[in-house]
């Protein structure tokens, strides 16, 4: 409960930065206007995620085609690039498993990890590397100098904020196997 009120009293303080920043006599900007709908974004985001640990519920896992998988990462990393001004690319490679991806539910963690490792990224660009297996999907997060506080050590009593939490119960589910090393981030999904 203390991680859902600390990251909510974040987003209404991001939303009212945007507007005491904005000058009162003209309306919203581009770059605010943009800067808004990302911080409305993943203020909802933050409490969608603190709804499913609350529930104990989790996102969808239905398999779906890689190519629109990863074209709804990358619109769902958008909000994440306006706040943090970086950029995302996601890359595919098949190693002799099919093109198929475990639908929202890693979409999820993907965010959740990613929004743990932005403050980390070097050259504001981080590359997703999607690689599937006949066993294992393998993603890989570059350039990421170590692993993020948030993801090293569970300790339950430890407040921490919702990505972070949301990161941790989804990869029991998913069977992730989370390492850092040579500069990025590298998780394996076993294949049900």
């Amino acid at each position: 409960m203390r991680a859902a009120l600390h990251d909510m009293a974040n987003v209404l303080a991001g939303i009212q930065g945007v507007l005491e920043l904005t000058d009162p006599g003209r309306p919203l900007g581009v770059r605010d206007k943009d800067r808004l709908d990302a911080v409305v974004v993943e203020g909802m985001a933050t409490l969608e995620r603190a709804r499913h640990l609350a529930m104990g519920t989790f996102p969808e896992a239905a398999l779906q085609e890689g190519p629109d998988w990863r074209a709804q990462l990358l619109d769902e990393l958008k909000p994440m690039g306006v706040l943090f001004k970086c950029a995302f690319a996601v890359t595919f490679e098949a190693r002799g498993g099919t093109d198929q991806w475990p639908g929202a539910r890693l979409r999820s963690y993907l965010r959740a990890v990613a929004r743990q490792a932005l403050p980390y990224v070097r050259d504001h660009l981080l590359t997703i590397r999607c690689a599937a297996e006949p066993t294992r999907w393998c993603i890989r997060m570059e350039p990421v100098s170590f692993l993020p506080e948030g993801l090293a050590a569970r300790d339950p009593e430890r407040p921490g904020d919702i990505g972070a939490r949301w990161a941790w119960a989804l990869a029991v589910p998913l069977g992730v196997a989370l390492t850092c090393d040579d500069g990025g981030l590298s998780m394996q999904v076993p294949r049900p």
